[in-house]
């Protein structure tokens, strides 16, 4: 199955933004035509969908539209999801519940009911379809959006899927990730990031990104967050004409090791709000969690408890249960609060809503870098 070359990947991440106001198909074909999809996809019979999105205040606006190959694509389909570029939409991506997503692992859920409110109309379009390529592409919430469609549709068995987002945040818990990855496989997941994009690393713990092991395409940016490099306008830029081989970097494997050294050696180099420095943060609370699921009774996340007091609950009996894991936790308490720029609390005793209290403080930071990032960056 051949793919979407990045540049026409990114080309249609960027052109499903006229959907918003429900254009007519001539002006998507005009539109497409100046981004050099001609004769690439058909946008001139195009079917678009409405979704609704927001955690109070509901908006109802285009969001999707799927449209049939020509040429050498013949018999291949597109469906294209769009950002967040409404007020409105901001609050979905901070709606932070899980749901069980189309697959049955937990996906956040202010994605999910988005994804849910055109989901009829997907189907409605894939009906009598036989495709043999359904190409699932989108930025930023779009990129979320595509990732559930793809593991709506690749569950259902409607032809092959591939999968490529721009800037997403991640979708579901790791276990989503790993079963998303099997089911596609990683040669079908391209998954574009700036480093430097804060909306790439929320929602954080437990959620993760698919592929979940096996190379990415992480583009160049500098260590500090930039709101500017969630812009779809600088993904195209950063992207060019290279290929997808030419674009990916091997994943570290070894996260053992690599969150020990860190943990040990971090003192001097972690430095407040870099986006290098949440990475390893994130990789440390991924390690660690798994750490404490072997020592402690319980799971990370179920359906009707908040993401957070599950976290810390486990994270503390783990450290009850393990003096190393409980070492570990507080290096990682201490790399969080350099990381924010706030002096570590004097006798902070190691309990349940002490950990929560730690964890809110990150999660609520880094939301609000990614709002503030999805603002710059709907500006396309």
């Amino acid at each position: 199955m051949s793919s979407l070359s990045p540049k026409q990947a990114a080309a249609i991440a960027t052109h499903v933004y006229t959907a918003r106001d429900m254009v007519a198909p001539d002006v998507l074909q005009l539109s497409a035509d100046g981004m050099g999809l001609n004769g690439v996809f058909d946008f001139k019979t195009a079917q678009l969908a409405t979704g609704t999105s927001g955690a109070i205040a509901r908006k109802t606006t285009g969001f999707t539209y799927g449209a049939e190959g020509m040429g050498t694509r013949q018999g291949e389909v597109v469906l294209a999801f769009r950002g967040t570029d409404i007020l409105q939409d901001w609050l979905t991506d901070g709606n932070c519940g899980v749901q069980q997503g189309p697959s049955a692992w937990l996906v956040h859920a202010g994605f999910n009911e988005t994804f849910k409110s055109f989901r009829e109309d997907l189907d409605r379009y894939m009906r009598g379809r036989k495709p043999s390529i359904i190409h699932c592409v989108g930025h930023s919430l779009g990129g979320a959006l595509a990732t559930l469609a793809a593991d709506h549709l690749s569950q259902a068995g409607v032809g092959g899927v591939k999968l490529y987002t721009f800037g997403s945040p991640r979708v579901g818990v790791a276990g989503f990730a790993r079963n998303l990855t099997s089911k596609l496989g990683v040669e079908n997941i391209h998954r574009v990031y700036h480093l430097a994009d804060p909306v790439s690393m929320v929602p954080i713990f437990p959620f993760a990104h698919a592929p979940d092991d096996g190379p990415v395409c992480q583009l160049p940016w500098g260590s500090s967050f930039s709101f500017d490099a969630h812009k779809m306008a600088n993904y195209r830029q950063s992207i060019g004409d290279a290929s997808w081989t030419g674009l990916r970097r091997v994943q570290q494997t070894s996260l053992e090791r690599d969150v020990q050294a860190w943990l040990k050696n971090a003192n001097g180099s972690v430095l407040m709000l870099s986006a290098t420095s949440l990475q390893m943060i994130s990789k440390a609370m991924q390690y660690l969690l798994g750490k404490a699921l072997g020592v402690a009774a319980g799971t990370v996340v179920t359906v009707g408890m908040t993401v957070l007091d599950q976290i810390a609950g486990l994270l503390v009996s783990g450290a009850n249960a393990c003096k190393a894991l409980g070492d570990s936790l507080h290096s990682l308490i201490v790399q969080i609060f350099r990381f924010l720029g706030r002096p570590l609390p004097s006798a902070a005793n190691l309990t349940v809503a002490f950990l929560r209290w730690v964890l809110e403080l990150l999660s609520t930071t880094v939301i609000n870098l990614a709002r503030r990032a999805i603002d710059v960056g709907m500006r396309l």
